[in-house]
């Protein structure tokens, strides 16, 4: 009831701003309400949105954003490759700059728990009750195209709340793989830099954070979604989504995957994941997988070192196609791959 009687005060005030403009012609005074209510929900939201700085690879981006989910300092923001490095910072709405651990992942939601050494008394308190519905304002707030490094204030951008769907992980010339409900939004948000943004109702409230970038190849466009408060909910909690417990359960007695990939090993188990040798015939080698590849990415979880490789190799199921991302010289290269059974 009370998120009802909230979403009509809010439609109704950016309503009569708008009228303002039509019946009233006084562009001034509809700015002024306008503007003077989204300021608000923009300053609720800043301080518990923060800026995240780490590794980058070739084209891909160094750089995100994310949210504040406890008053001690727990942080969610979307799976990249930012978060690989040794030296992955989170700088808070005043600039003060923490390091940062990682201390979940999930590949499905493309999620992943952070935690900072700090007091953070601005936060997003989670539910799994929906903030908004089809139909409603939002606002995104986020370091899109790294617009602030410091204490300067994050980007906004204002749009609707289109609908509520679900997307199935691998699809065809699909760029990130994402399984799960989510919130189509009509605001621009597929930018680089933005995954991890807030997505806040005209009140303030959360509604969910941008997600990671997934770009179709086959008709050149991109999606702008959120993904929702309740999940959000569940993966802080340490509950495993619906479609997370679908994918990493085993398939009856199937056998371990095999892709056919020996790595370099003179650095031990946190070296980074080079391959070594492909061998003849494999499902790396039809894959046009080569020596002296760095796998940054396997079934959508980032891979930082040969201990990270083999854990996700020990969750892929023989036969159903998966995702690989290699660097290769200066470039990220994205190839499907169907693992084999081990012998």
């Amino acid at each position: 009831m009370r998120h009802h009687l909230k979403r009509s005060i809010a439609h109704w005030i950016i309503l009569v701003a708008l009228a303002a403009t039509i019946f009233v012609g006084d562009d001034s005074l509809a700015d002024e309400r306008l503007n003077g209510f989204l300021k608000k929900a923009v300053d609720i939201a800043q301080p518990k949105t923060v800026k995240i700085f780490g590794a980058s690879v070739g084209r891909v981006e160094g750089y995100g954003t994310g949210i504040i989910v406890s008053n001690d300092g727990h942080i969610i923001t979307g799976n990249g490759v930012y978060l690989n490095g040794y030296s992955t910072r989170v700088t808070l709405n005043n600039g003060e700059t923490y390091p940062v651990k990682v201390i979940r992942r999930d590949s499905n939601l493309q999620l992943a728990l952070l935690k900072i050494d700090a007091s953070t008394p601005d936060f997003f308190e989670l539910g799994e009750t929906p903030a908004a519905e089809k139909g409603d304002w939002v606002i995104a707030v986020s370091n899109a195209f790294k617009v602030a490094e410091r204490a300067e204030p994050l980007s906004v951008t204002l749009g609707i709340l289109s609908l509520e769907t679900k997307m199935t992980a691998k699809r065809r010339g699909t760029e990130v793989i994402y399984e799960g409900p989510l919130y189509l939004i009509d605001c621009i948000t597929s930018n680089p830099g933005a995954a991890g943004g807030a997505v806040v109702t005209a009140d303030g409230e959360l509604v969910g954070m941008i997600g990671k970038l997934i770009e179709s190849k086959e008709t050149n466009t991109r999606m702008n979604y959120a993904v929702p408060e309740k999940l959000l909910a569940r993966f802080l909690a340490g509950k495993p989504s619906e479609s997370t417990q679908a994918s990493t359960s085993p398939k009856g007695n199937s056998k371990p995957a095999d892709l056919g990939i020996t790595l370099f090993s003179l650095g031990g188990r946190k070296s980074p994941a080079f391959v070594d040798r492909v061998r003849r015939g494999s499902a790396a080698k039809k894959a046009g997988i080569r020596s002296d590849d760095l796998i940054v990415t396997l079934a959508g979880q980032t891979i930082s070192n040969s201990t990270d490789y083999k854990s996700v190799l020990a969750t892929l199921i023989p036969g159903e196609k998966t995702v690989i991302v290699v660097k290769r010289r200066n470039s990220l290269e994205r190839f499907d791959i169907v693992p084999d059974e081990k012998k």
